[in-house]
């Protein structure tokens, strides 16, 4: 964890990190077995189950700012009014976030069980234990 960039700069990371998870998967077949998805979406449930710290340390710091009067809005808007908008919003977001948690949940819970098919003889091979027999077309 490099502590040394800032809060902006390790978001976009964050996002080019899905970006780069969204182009690796684009194909049919990216995922080569089942285990390999809930291994995704146990990432991502990760991801989502820290995500209300993330906004309630930026609600916090929004709320500094502005009853510090150090926000100033570049088109000359009130800035009390922009900064209760974005608590406003971040307020919203948190029960959208909670119904997208618990969903994310279930498919962690119900991937984590997955495996893949694999023959009866490469079950006692060490050789293609990690090859499965079919991968869905």
């Amino acid at each position: 964890m490099d502590l040394s960039k800032t809060p902006g700069q390790l978001a976009t990371e964050a996002a080019e990190a899905i970006r780069a998870l969204n182009h690796r998967t684009i194909d049919a077949e990216s995922y080569e077995t089942p285990p390999s998805v809930g291994e995704a979406a146990y990432g991502l449930r990760t991801l989502i189950e820290r995500l209300p710290q993330s906004l309630e340390q930026m609600e916090s710091e929004l709320l500094r700012f502005g009853s510090t009067d150090f926000v100033r809005m570049d088109d000359g808007s009130d800035p009390t009014y922009a900064v209760a908008e974005c608590v406003s919003a971040l307020a919203a977001a948190r029960p959208l976030l909670a119904q997208l948690l618990d969903e994310m949940r279930v498919l962690s819970a119900r991937t984590s069980h997955m495996g893949a098919n694999w023959p009866d003889d490469v079950l006692n091979s060490s050789d293609t234990a990690d090859t499965p027999t079919d991968t869905p077309a």
